[in-house]
């Protein structure tokens, strides 16, 4: 079973990386300079979202990237957003970074690292930003071997790419990512990625309120379904998820399961399968 489901393959950007980093090998470099690591057969986190698909991961505390399809609706990877995953960030865990793939690798060039691209999952305001941003340019003498491994593979993906820097990342992630994603959602959910409109943007969307630890409430919760829009219960699907209400109650995720087949989310069902 593929995780890419209906996607089949990685976007373009993804294979012309993948051609990269072997290019570059030859010459005693790769991308994990960058600490990133391409995944083309990933095992999903119990906390990446169903409908994400993981392209890479920095090699420590299980963080990773991935395309955010909008449970199937994104037609082209290519153009999807890239979320953040940092499994060991509790109730922080996930955050969009990039409206695409190409704009992700803007951002790896700035910050010289995927890896420091996870501390954006804990940072809201301009100033904790600029003070990343000013530890970054302090190199201690004994990582001057490593920055200049990480200009050079740098240099490499602005060549190939035409990769830009980005002058204001506080802007760009908070400002600029956040005002595109709020003009394509409906409804928030807790994890903070929202949910899209799928088949009436005129209907009326509730949201069911979850937290965790809760006891759900199965004849309550069979009713929303019973009337709730498409979106309703995406949105309900997110958040039980994140509050991770659906990991142990067996009988419970399986009727998650059941209702999303119904929804035709075959694809994050299988990925659902993996935990």
């Amino acid at each position: 079973m593929s995780y890419l489901g209906k996607y089949l393959k990685m976007p373009p950007t993804i294979e012309k990386l993948h051609k990269l980093d072997k290019e570059i090998e030859k010459e005693g470099y790769s991308l994990s300079e960058l600490s990133l690591y391409l995944e083309f057969d990933f095992s999903p986190y119990e906390n990446t979202p169903y409908d994400v698909i993981t392209f890479a991961s920095t090699g420590v505390d299980g963080i990773h990237f991935g395309f955010l399809t909008d449970f199937g609706t994104v037609s082209d990877l290519e153009n999807a957003f890239v979320v953040c995953i940092s499994p060991m960030d509790f109730d922080s865990h996930i955050k969009i970074v990039a409206r695409n793939i190409r704009e992700f690798l803007n951002l790896v060039c700035t910050m010289k690292g995927a890896l420091t691209i996870s501390n954006f999952n804990i940072l809201e305001d301009e100033g904790q930003y600029i003070h990343l941003l000013k530890e970054l340019k302090q190199v201690e003498p004994e990582d001057e071997e490593f920055e200049e491994n990480a200009n050079y593979v740098v240099e490499k993906i602005i060549a190939a790419f035409g990769s830009e820097p980005i002058e204001d990342v506080y802007h760009y992630v908070e400002i600029k990512v956040r005002e595109q994603r709020a003009q394509q959602t409906i409804l928030p959910t807790l994890d903070g990625l929202g949910i899209i409109p799928v088949d009436n943007v005129t209907s009326s969307h509730i949201l069911y309120k979850l937290e965790k630890d809760m006891t759900i409430n199965m004849e309550e919760v069979k009713a929303f379904f019973n009337s709730a829009t498409t979106e309703s219960k995406l949105a309900f699907i997110r958040d039980v998820q994140f509050t991770y209400v659906i990991t142990d109650e067996v009988a419970f995720k399986e009727w998650v399961i059941s209702e999303m087949i119904k929804l035709g989310l075959q694809d994050e069902v299988d990925r659902l399968y993996v935990f």
